[in-house]
């Protein structure tokens, strides 16, 4: 959710190196590790109590299991050097926690809404990987959808479910927390994961598919308006490769399960779980971005150790990649995929090739070509209204 801003970058192919061997295997090696910042929000004095524990207590490890328990920060991991990510361009990490008894919570409010109204994209994907809590989903194509886990889920993964958001040629939409009723008590965590579409399909409609246990949703359709496609996959699918490994598969394939989330390139998102003493080699298409974050515990990478909340980069000219974990439990995230080597120009929510692309995008988002904009406080009524009388202008002015 949110926006990034950029420039054109231009992408490179993979190095003479990796040319001259583009089939060798090899366990794959660290190339660089970093600690994104973690902001405070919902609720912030969680955060900061945390950020205070991790930069002057020094106590890093104790920060990061306060907040899985109790929330209170998200890890907005913008990705600068698109090229050694792509075709990755965001990660954001959520773990909040709304308590119908916090009295800043309702101060806080009018500083900030509980969820993302509406904003719009062009040009990528948004997977929204949700472990606790959930989200309400409504579009400007006449779309609502509220998905997530079970109220009392753990976070463990079992009950997860994916939102996996083809923006294409263009929309605006919102997600608010699913916190229930006024003096309801919510847990939330999820990650946002921002996929680049290749040029060719960067103007295909919106679409949405789905999994985890179907939930409610209206759409304009029913109401004899927009088409509109919303695809229900199924859950999560599980591989248990080796014991005390489990592997959730959002996209791609590991030991014969594979996600039925249909991609636009090739690619690999898997939630990878590992008790004590136990350890797993995935076999990485050579060639391919890797980006290890860990979400749980301290995991060890290439006989190099990768702390809770790090994001590790691996060489793209190997093919192993070796996760083993001690004395605790640990998870981690990959996040995987075949470089598309396209130019990059980025506009906060807008992701097209070139700058002129991004001004025809900005000029089309002017025009009401993406759709209407409304108030994250108006009802479903009010909102469809909005959405209706949009498009039935739009198809007059054609006329």
């Amino acid at each position: 959710v949110g926006g990034i801003n950029g420039s054109v970058g231009v992408r490179t192919n993979l190095s003479a190196e990796d040319q001259r061997h583009p089939t060798r295997t090899q366990r794959a090696s660290i190339e660089s590790v970093v600690k994104h910042p973690r902001l405070p929000v919902w609720p912030a004095w969680f955060g900061i109590v945390y950020i205070l524990m991790d930069l002057i207590l020094g106590k890093p490890a104790i920060a990061a299991k306060l907040e899985d328990r109790f929330g209170g920060r998200v890890c907005p991991m913008i990705f600068r050097n698109t090229e050694s990510t792509d075709p990755f361009l965001l990660v954001a990490h959520h773990r909040h926690s709304f308590f119908a008894f916090d009295p800043f919570r309702y101060l806080f409010r009018f500083l900030l809404p509980e969820g993302f109204p509406a904003h719009p994209h062009r040009g990528f994907e948004t997977v929204t990987y949700v472990l606790r809590g959930g989200l309400v989903h409504r579009d400007s194509m006449g779309v609502k959808k509220s998905y997530g886990a079970p109220k009392e889920s753990p976070g463990d993964g079992e009950d997860a479910a994916v939102q996996w958001m083809t923006a294409g040629r263009g929309l605006l939409h919102e997600e608010m927390w699913r916190t229930g009723d006024t003096w309801d008590s919510s847990d939330q965590e999820l990650f946002q994961i921002w996929v680049n579409l290749p040029k060719r399909h960067k103007m295909v409609d919106p679409h949405m598919q789905m999994l985890g246990v179907p939930s409610s949703n209206l759409s304009a359709n029913q109401l004899g308006t927009l088409p509109t496609e919303v695809h229900e996959r199924g859950p999560v699918p599980v591989a248990q490769p080796s014991k005390g490994v489990t592997v959730r598969v959002v996209a791609g394939e590991v030991d014969e399960v594979s996600s039925p989330i249909e991609t636009y390139s090739d690619l690999a998102i898997l939630h990878v779980s590992l008790e004590p003493g136990s350890s797993w080699t995935w076999p990485k298409p050579v060639g391919w971005t890797c980006l290890l974050y860990t979400r749980r515990g301290e995991a060890m990478v290439a006989d190099e150790k990768l702390p809770v909340h790090h994001t590790a980069t691996l060489t793209r000219s190997s093919s192993d990649v070796t996760i083993s974990v001690d004395s605790e439990k640990a998870e981690v995230l990959i996040l995987s995929g075949a470089p598309l080597q396209e130019p990059i120009a980025m506009g906060a929510n807008i992701i097209m090739n070139s700058n002129q692309e991004l001004a025809e995008a900005n000029g089309d988002l002017r025009a009401g070509y993406f759709g209407p904009s409304w108030e994250h406080t108006e009802d479903d009524t009010e909102w469809m209204r909005t959405i209706q009388e949009h498009w039935r202008y739009m198809a007059q002015s054609f006329k």
